[in-house]
């Protein structure tokens, strides 16, 4: 839940790096910022809600894998 919640913050940030980039390289008058900070928010949240779909669907599935992964990596205690 914490990285989801760094890329969020990490998202909206460079996409205000990079309207302001863009609106003075270019020189335009209207803020850009709000434009792509808008579309920025509504693929977040959009991909937030495709990604619960699918965690929701494929719970067991997920885990299963993940306790594969987590299962390679661990110590073996010596008997």
């Amino acid at each position: 839940m914490l990285l989801v919640t760094y890329a969020g913050v990490l998202s909206g940030a460079i996409s205000a790096l990079i309207s302001v980039k863009i609106t003075k390289q270019f020189g335009l008058n209207f803020n850009l910022q709000f434009i792509l900070s808008a579309l920025v928010a509504a693929v977040t949240v959009g991909g937030k809600a495709l990604g619960k779909g699918v965690a929701n669907n494929n719970s067991t599935k997920i885990v299963h894998a993940v306790g594969i992964v987590i299962n390679k990596f661990s110590i073996k205690k010596k008997d």
